[in-house]
């Protein structure tokens, strides 16, 4: 199986920090903060990557080719093309066998074999590793029924019996996936797949993740969470 970190973000909420650093090149607890999402695929033994590219491109594919424990490949970006713009540019790379998405900028310690086996246990389409949401965050919300199955996608209010959820940042797609994709180069995943998909009762999965989460989005949280 192959994977993709989606890299290529401006780091805007990180300024004056990412004028000059890439975000996935901030250190955090001794470590690039990219190097958390190897890890996670290596410990899955997932050793074959494709990183896209864009902000301050020069440095992270210097840091990247260092890392002796993985085969890498690069996807330049000259505009951004959005997460799912990203994924379609580089869709020969997968070529017919289901892979992995996921982003560059959270600290977290799951165990991906088990999503990827949830992932062929229900055929899915799509499986996102999800969290249930603390008091007062504000990310977008979607709703999970009791087999696991996303039956609501960014909504506001999230009906019962279904489970409230958040997403973590790690995905793992069948190849038929790009099926659903537009027909336009600049898209996002969430709102222009996602969202249709759910829509249409499609197999979209969720598989719940409790272990430590941290999103690095601002100045206040990156501080926070140095040391």
């Amino acid at each position: 199986m192959k994977a993709m970190i989606l890299a290529a973000g401006l780091g805007t909420r990180l300024r004056p920090l990412t004028y000059k650093t890439p975000k996935p090149l901030l250190p955090v607890k001794g470590k690039p903060l990219i190097r958390y999402a190897l890890d996670i695929l290596k410990k899955a033994g997932i050793h074959e990557v494709i990183v896209n590219l864009h902000h301050l491109p020069k440095p992270l594919k210097s840091y990247l080719k260092k890392q002796r424990d993985f085969k890498i490949h690069f996807s330049y970006e000259k505009k951004i093309l959005g997460t799912g713009g990203g994924i379609q540019k580089v869709k020969a790379f997968f070529g017919n066998e289901p892979f992995v998405v996921m982003n560059s900028d959270v600290i977290m310690y799951p165990d991906l074999k088990k999503i990827i086996a949830l992932h062929q246990k229900k055929k899915a389409l799509a499986t996102m590793l999800v969290r249930t949401p603390k008091p007062k965050e504000t990310y977008s919300q979607m709703g999970i029924s009791l087999n696991g199955k996303i039956k609501a996608f960014q909504v506001k209010n999230i009906p019962k019996p279904l489970k409230k959820a958040m997403f973590t940042g790690i995905h793992v797609f069948h190849p038929e996936i790009f099926k659903y994709f537009p027909k336009k180069k600049i898209f996002c995943i969430n709102q222009d797949v996602y969202t249709k998909l759910v829509q249409k009762n499609r197999a979209v999965y969720a598989q719940f993740y409790r272990g430590t989460w941290i999103d690095l989005g601002t100045l206040a949280q990156y501080r926070a969470n140095l040391s």
